[in-house]
C-alpha cells in the first residue's frame, strides 16, 4: 500500500505566534467527531491563516476505513470576491498532479458553506515546524546538516518540477508557478520523503479567479525579485525560491530576512551573491552545496537553473561526488521527524463546526427529507380533495334552498307588486288597501280586457286595485319584454342581484 500523502496546512502569516503543532497520525481519545460531508472528522491537525486542516475518516460497507486530510477553508475567506474561482482553480492543478513528492488531491467538496479540498494523509510534520519545535528544544541554530538539506531538497524540487509540467486535457502546459514555496509548504514524513503541499496560489493558464493587481503573493523572505516587483512569472521564479529554502535549511537563516519590512525587500532585490557566499562559507557549507544555492539566488532569471528538475539533477549529482549515502540520510530525516513528533504531541480535539448555509437541495450533499410513504401521502391528498368537494356540494345546497324560499317575494318585487295575505280562513271582515282614481283598470284586466296605463307612473296603483278587487289568490303575471319597459318599471327596485 502507497505511502498516504500530507495533511496540507495552508499559512499565509509571517509569524509563527499562531502555529499549532501537532501529530497528524495520534488523536486525543476525548476528542468529539462530526460530519462533513462524507467524512466523520476525527481531530485538529493544523490552522493557518487561510484554512484550517482537519483528520477525517472515510468509511463504508465490508469494514472499509481510510484517513483522510480535510482542509477547510476559513468560511469569512469563502464570502470573498473571487475566492470560489480561485480555490476551483486550485482542486483543479492539484487533482492533475501525480508524482510522489506532491500532495495528491483525492477530491473537493462542499457542505453547510464550508469549502474543503481531500487530500491524502501523511504521517509527519512541516519543515516550518521541525524549525519551531528545535528551537523550542533549546537548539542554538534550526539547521540540517548539508546532505538532510540537499536531500530535502531534491525531493522537493522534483514535485516541483512535477507541478510545473501539468497539462491540460489536450496536452497542453498549463504553465503552473507555486508562488509560495517555504518551509511552511514542504512537509517531511516517518520515512525521510519531502512532500510539497499547498498549491493555493498557484498561477496557472486559463485559471477562472485571478489575484487583485498590484496585490504581493505569497511570502516575502522566499519570493524572486520579480514576483515582489510584481512582474510576469515563470518556472524559473520557483527556483529562486527553491534556493531560499535550501539556504535557510543548511545555515540556519533566511538569506533576505525572515520578516517583511522594507529591509528584507530591498536585500531581496538587490540579492548580493557576495554576501551569501560569504555567509555559507562561514556556515562551512561544502563547496558543491554552495554552487547550488547560488546557481538559484540569482537576480536575474535568465542567470538561474532553467527548471526545477534542473536543480534536483544538480543536487543529486552532488551528493553522488561527495560519497553521501543517501539511504542513510533518509533514515537520520526520518528519525529526526518520530522524535519531534513524540516531542510535539497529539491532534487536538476536534470542535463541531456550526452549518454556515442550508444544504444545497441539488448539490452532492443534498438532504433527503425522510417522510410518510408515497401511496400514504396520495392517499391523504385525495380524501382532502373529497372534503374540499364535499363542503362545496353542501354550500351550494345551502345557497340554492337559501333562494327557493325567497323566490316568490323576488318575484313579485322585481314585477313591483306586493304580495296580498289571502283572507279565506280569516274570520273577520277582509280589509283591502285602497284604490286611488285610477283603479277600474285593473277590473277589466280581470276579466280579460287589456288595460290601459293613463299615465306611466300608475301600473303599481293598477296592480294594488287588481288585488283589492279580487278575492282569490294573485296569479302570476307575464312579465313585459325589455322593450316596453320604461325607466318607472325599474322604480321599484332597490338593487339588482344579478
Amino acid at each position: 500500500m502507497s505511502n498516504p500523502v500530507v495533511s496540507a496546512r495552508v499559512d499565509r502569516a509571517p509569524s509563527d505566534a499562531h502555529i499549532d503543532i501537532v501529530d497528524p497520525m495520534e488523536v486525543s481519545s476525548h476528542g468529539e467527531t462530526f460530519m462533513l460531508g462524507r467524512y466523520v472528522v476525527t481531530g485538529r491537525i493544523a490552522s493557518g491563516g487561510m484554512a484550517t486542516v482537519y483528520k477525517a475518516r472515510l468509511e463504508s460497507e465490508g469494514g472499509f476505513a481510510r484517513a483522510f486530510a480535510l482542509k477547510v477553508i476559513h468560511p469569512h475567506l469563502a464570502e470573498a470576491e473571487g475566492f470560489r474561482e480561485r480555490f476551483l482553480d486550485e482542486a483543479r492543478v492539484a487533482s492533475r498532479v501525480r508524482h510522489p513528492n506532491v500532495v495528491a488531491t483525492v477530491d473537493s467538496d462542499q457542505d453547510r458553506g464550508y469549502h474543503f479540498l481531500v487530500l491524502e494523509l501523511v504521517d509527519g510534520l512541516t519543515l516550518r515546524q521541525l524549525q519551531v519545535a528545535a528551537a523550542k528544544r533549546g537548539a542554538k541554530s534550526p539547521r540540517l546538516t548539508a546532505s538532510e538539506a540537499a536531500r530535502v531538497v531534491c525531493d522537493a524540487a522534483n514535485g516541483l518540477h512535477a507541478v510545473h509540467g501539468v497539462a491540460d486535457e489536450k496536452g497542453e502546459s498549463l504553465n503552473v508557478v507555486h508562488r509560495d514555496l517555504s518551509p511552511h509548504n514542504l512537509m517531511l514524513d516517518v520515512t525521510g520523503r519531502t512532500v510539497l503541499i499547498d498549491l493555493g496560489l498557484a498561477k496557472a493558464r486559463g485559471q477562472q479567479g485571478h489575484t487583485q493587481t498590484g496585490v504581493l503573493c505569497g511570502k516575502l523572505p522566499y519570493m524572486s525579485p520579480e514576483q515582489s516587483r510584481l512582474e510576469p512569472l515563470d518556472a524559473r521564479s520557483d527556483v529562486f525560491s527553491l534556493g531560499s529554502v535550501l539556504f535557510e535549511l543548511a545555515v540556519g537563516e533566511a538569506p533576505f530576512g525572515d520578516d517583511h519590512t522594507p529591509g528584507t525587500l530591498e536585500k531581496l532585490r538587490v540579492c548580493d551573491a557576495d554576501r551569501l557566499a560569504t555567509r555559507m562559507v562561514e556556515a562551512d557549507l561544502p563547496s558543491w552545496l554552495t554552487r547550488v544555492v547560488l546557481g538559484c539566488l540569482r537576480a536575474e532569471a535568465r542567470d538561474r537553473y532553467a527548471t526545477a528538475q534542473d536543480v534536483a539533477d544538480a543536487l543529486d549529482e552532488g551528493m553522488r561526488r561527495a560519497g553521501v549515502v543517501q539511504s542513510e540520510v533518509r533514515s537520520g530525516l526520518a528519525d529526526r521527524v518520530r522524535n519531534l513528533r513524540r516531542y510535539i504531541g497529539v491532534v487536538q480535539p476536534a470542535v463541531p463546526l456550526p452549518p454556515l448555509i442550508a444544504a444545497d437541495p441539488t448539490g452532492p450533499q443534498a438532504v433527503v427529507k425522510v417522510g410518510a410513504p408515497s401511496w400514504l401521502r396520495g392517499l391523504a391528498m385525495a380524501a382532502s380533495g373529497a372534503a374540499v368537494v364535499l363542503v362545496g356540494l353542501l354550500a351550494l345546497n345551502v345557497i340554492n334552498g337559501s333562494r327557493a324560499q325567497t323566490q316568490p317575494g323576488d318575484e313579485a318585487s322585481d314585477a313591483g307588486l306586493t304580495p296580498a295575505t289571502p283572507a279565506a280562513d280569516s274570520k273577520g271582515p277582509s280589509v283591502q288597501p285602497q284604490a286611488t282614481s285610477a283603479d277600474a283598470g285593473p277590473t277589466a284586466e280581470s276579466a280579460g280586457a287589456p288595460a290601459q296605463d293613463t299615465t306611466e307612473a300608475s301600473p303599481p296603483a293598477e296592480d294594488a286595485g287588481a288585488e283589492a278587487g279580487s278575492d282569490e289568490p294573485p296569479t302570476k303575471r307575464r312579465r313585459p319584454s325589455g322593450k316596453s319597459r320604461s325607466k318607472a318599471d325599474l322604480s321599484g327596485f332597490k338593487s339588482n342581484p344579478y
